[in-house]
């Protein structure tokens, strides 16, 4: 599991943003409030993250803080979410 990611924000999309770590560009879905809170490209960047495991992907959502990310995990327990 990867707990939390840093390095430099390369890239900001609308619902993700690109973190460069030692050079290696990891897309990491967030949520408006995180992009609302993060720093301008080129600047340093730390999440919380959680990692979803599915058939066919791999998916890192990314939180600015760690209560944000305790809500996401408490839904994706609830059943049909």
């Amino acid at each position: 599991m990867i707990g939390r990611i840093s390095g430099v924000v390369d890239y900001i999309s609308e619902d993700h943003i690109i973190i460069d770590v030692g050079g290696v560009g990891y897309i990491v879905y967030v949520t408006q409030i995180t992009i609302s809170n993060s720093p301008k490209l080129g600047e340093k960047i730390s999440l919380f993250t959680e990692l979803i495991v599915k058939e066919d992907s791999l998916t890192l959502y990314g939180f600015i803080d760690s209560i944000e990310r305790d809500w996401f995990n408490l839904l994706q327990s609830v059943q049909g979410v």
